[in-house]
């Protein structure tokens, strides 16, 4: 088995410990045959087991060539990262997502553009279009290789719907609004389960605000805010309210989050929910038999004409540190061998990843994440969904958590839409 290290995010001015028997560890190595690879590739996921075989295979391939693997978690990887950059110990390679703290890191010079390496190693037309538009800053400049994205549709569990007597998938709001009372009058605690003091309370409450919103006004308030003085952004939160009086979201919501959410779906016991990819790979089989994946249903007088649905290529990219740069011909070995054809099959077919390339593979054993992928294709003239604006990568870092208690102002009954749109504007002044 591929060893790894394990970073803390508990780090000092110094350098990270890491958490194995050989004590401290530099990030950082001056070997130009070793390429230290910082990553979020935690031992026993079907994306780690893929990532060991990758890293075997390439130093079977280059004979000579090392690659030191550093794990860590999203955030402790950040830290860690950062940590590290500021005493010139960082890794050659950062494996992470483009959010929050890391959106900064080109402007900051913790990272090196690359820009310059798409084409000179052929991969500009290799990597969907879309998600080099979400890796390129305000200055044109591509901050990293994007690598994996997320598809976020909803999903409806068609047993629990047919046997309370609804049975298509509700694709407007007043199918939606029948729906909640026919499974409520089955006995259920509500529509759709959501997690509605975390994040992904948080998403789906501006995926519901964007009914009455143009997509570029969408991202002008999530960079800068406004939400109390955008009658667009009222009409979508009073909307919003009208959902969460009639009952739509499991009762108590205001207190839940992701992981009580995903049991809900998991078990059987949420008629439908928001959920995205990697979430899609974990439903149980028995589950997966009786689930449907489509959008979020909007009014009819919504600036979308079908449901809305969220996607994006932030979830993985390869970045290039400065220490990295001095090694750039094994980074560029390593990136080639990382985009190749096979590669990017085995993460799809055996780790259901989504990818932020062109490359068409097969995910047999992830049914519901081929589903996901699927869902914009064009079916008699006309894709199942649209795609509302994420808001991740417009939101300021330091606005994340904030917003999330916002989320639950939102959730919790009584409040208004003016209300939440206050509380919106003053998480972006916390």
């Amino acid at each position: 088995m591929r060893r790894r290290t394990m970073l803390a995010g508990a780090v000092s001015a110094a350098l990270a410990p890491a958490l194995t028997s050989c004590g401290a560890l530099d990030p950082g190595n001056d070997d130009p045959d070793t390429l230290v690879v910082h990553n979020m590739f935690t031992a026993g996921g079907a994306d780690s087991e893929v990532y060991d075989t990758v890293c075997d295979t390439f130093e079977r391939e280059n004979p000579g060539s090392r690659v030191k693997n550093l794990v860590s978690g999203g955030t402790d990887l950040i830290n860690v990262y950062e940590t590290a950059r500021l005493a010139g110990k960082e890794a050659d390679v950062v494996m992470v997502n483009l959010a929050e703290k890391s959106l900064s890191w080109t402007e900051l010079g913790a990272t090196v553009p690359v820009t310059r390496y798409l084409d000179d190693w052929g991969l500009a037309g290799r990597i969907i279009p879309q998600a080099l538009t979400e890796w390129t800053d305000s200055r044109g400049r591509v901050m990293g290789f994007p690598w994996s994205g997320f598809t976020w549709p909803v999903a409806f569990n068609t047993a629990l719907l047919e046997a309370a007597g609804v049975g298509d998938i509700p694709r407007t709001v007043d199918e939606m609004l029948a729906a909640t009372e026919a499974v409520r009058s089955a006995g259920a605690k509500g529509l759709v389960t959501i997690g509605g003091n975390d994040w992904s309370g948080q998403k789906l409450l501006m995926q519901v605000m964007q009914a009455y919103l143009q997509p570029a006004d969408a991202e002008r308030l999530f960079r800068e805010a406004g939400f109390a003085d955008d009658p667009d952004a009222l009409r979508g939160l009073a909307h919003f309210v009208e959902l969460r009086d009639a009952g739509v979201f499991f009762d108590g919501a205001q207190g839940l989050n992701a992981d009580s959410m995903n049991t809900d779906f998991y078990s059987g016991r949420a008629p439908m929910a928001s959920l995205i990819s990697g979430t899609l790979a974990s439903v149980p089989p028995e589950v997966v038999e009786v689930t449907e994946l489509g959008g979020w249903p909007v009014p009819a007088d919504s600036v979308y004409d079908r449901p809305t649905a969220l996607r994006g290529y932030t979830s993985t990219g390869i970045w290039i540190s400065p220490n990295g740069e001095k090694k750039i011909r094994l980074v560029e070995r390593f990136v080639r061998h990382f985009y190749s054809e096979e590669t990017t099959a085995r993460f799809v077919r055996d780790a259901g990843q989504v990818t932020a390339l062109t490359d068409t593979v097969d995910s047999p054993d992830y049914p519901l994440i081929a589903e996901s992928v699927l869902l914009s294709e064009e079916s008699g003239g006309e894709s199942e969904v649209a795609w509302a604006v994420l808001p991740d990568l417009f939101v300021p870092a330091a606005v994340s958590q904030p917003l999330i208690r916002a989320t639950s102002v939102a959730f919790t009954p009584g409040n208004s839409a003016e209300s939440i749109a206050r509380a919106l504007d003053t998480a972006y002044r916390s």
